[in-house]
């Protein structure tokens, strides 16, 4: 790993160590997200019983369940597949549906920030590994850097 990749990723868990755990977000909906959600320690009575053994997978799961009454998307592609998409969910989008995007950092960064810069991306959580995005415009276009 060169120097500047190494800088860059020193800097950016600096700036997200502040949100991580909730700290620092005024929304009450979003701190009940992040710390109920998308970083609960406890554990989930289903994870035996699903088979779920990575954090990943267990974080995914509770995405699920956080948003079973609402259409949930996965955009699991790489690179243009993930942007074609991303662009057709967009013909069809409601303001209740939540997208995931997997590797958000890597194969999908470009993505990613296609999502954050489009207007009907409304609020944006950046986790690293995984980028969730609501829909709903009566919300403030926000992005969180967990």
């Amino acid at each position: 790993m060169n120097l500047r990749r190494s800088a860059h990723l020193f800097f950016t868990s600096l700036t997200r160590v502040v949100h991580r755990h909730g700290f620092g977000v005024q929304s009450p909906w979003a701190y009940e997200l992040i710390r109920d959600v998308l970083f609960e320690q406890l554990s989930y009575y289903a994870y035996t019983d699903q088979h779920l053994t990575t954090p990943l997978e267990r974080q995914l799961y509770r995405i699920r369940n956080h948003f079973s009454r609402q259409p949930l998307i996965i955009i699991d592609d790489k690179g243009e597949a993930s942007l074609l998409q991303y662009e057709e969910l967009m013909t069809h989008v409601s303001p209740d549906t939540i997208l995931v995007v997997e590797h958000t950092h890597n194969e999908n960064a470009n993505l990613w920030n296609h999502i954050v810069a489009d207007p009907r991306a409304i609020i944006t959580f950046d986790m690293g590994h995984r980028g969730l995005v609501t829909f709903d415009p009566k919300r403030i276009k926000q992005n969180y850097l967990l």
